[in-house]
């Protein structure tokens, strides 16, 4: 009995720790390039390693989370794929003005967001679940705004699949309610120091 959990701690472990964002980023990358443009000034990655840790530990918290192997890496690769077709898109000047300004104030959401998840670890007792699920369905519904003439409605479902999870307090309750998660809010620790590291590089 003791052997068979074992195992399955040690395929659990595995499981959590075999997503490579930087794998995944590689092929959409080509993939959206080969569809949509000729040019070169496409060609550099666009999820650099900051960024790879970032998502690569993303992963694991929703992994932790659903307790779900595909469920965790298509909430992640949702991401991945949106994010890199946000930035190719920006790359290559596709946003009308009005679109960039919008793109302008993602940004700035998305800094708020990543400071406010900080904020909330790093400080007890301040954890306010409708400020962030506030944001983060502003967040939402700009994404969903800015891509909607450029990207197909799998995308837009895509946005709807991410934050269907992200948004929910459950999720959000299990990484800031002490010792609702312990796993979890010990992952978090860990994106907390990547969301700080990406804001740092200007990333975020």
């Amino acid at each position: 009995m003791q052997e068979k959990q074992g195992l399955d701690d040690q395929n659990n472990e595995t499981e959590m720790t075999d997503f490579k964002a930087s794998v995944v980023a590689f092929e959409v990358q080509k993939n959206f390039a080969n569809k949509f443009f000729s040019n070169k000034a496409v060609a550099k990655s666009l999820i650099d390693d900051t960024s790879g840790n970032l998502l690569d530990n993303l992963y694991k918290l929703l992994y932790v989370f659903t307790k779900n192997k595909k469920d965790s890496e298509k909430t992640t690769r949702n991401i991945i794929k949106i994010a890199i077709k946000i930035g190719m898109l920006q790359r290559g000047d596709k946003f009308s003005r009005e679109e960039k300004a919008n793109l302008v104030q993602i940004q700035k959401n998305l800094r708020t967001v990543a400071m406010t998840l900080i904020s909330f670890y790093q400080v007890d007792h301040t954890y306010d679940r409708n400020f962030v699920i506030k944001y983060l369905t502003e967040l939402e519904t700009l994404l969903k705004n800015l891509i909607s003439n450029h990207l197909t409605d799998k995308s837009v479902g895509r946005v709807e699949q991410i934050f269907g999870v992200v948004k929910t307090p459950e999720f959000l309750d299990s990484v800031y309610v002490p010792k609702k998660n312990s796993e979890m809010r010990e992952i978090m620790g860990v994106v907390v120091s990547d969301l700080n590291c990406c804001l740092e590089a200007g990333i975020l």
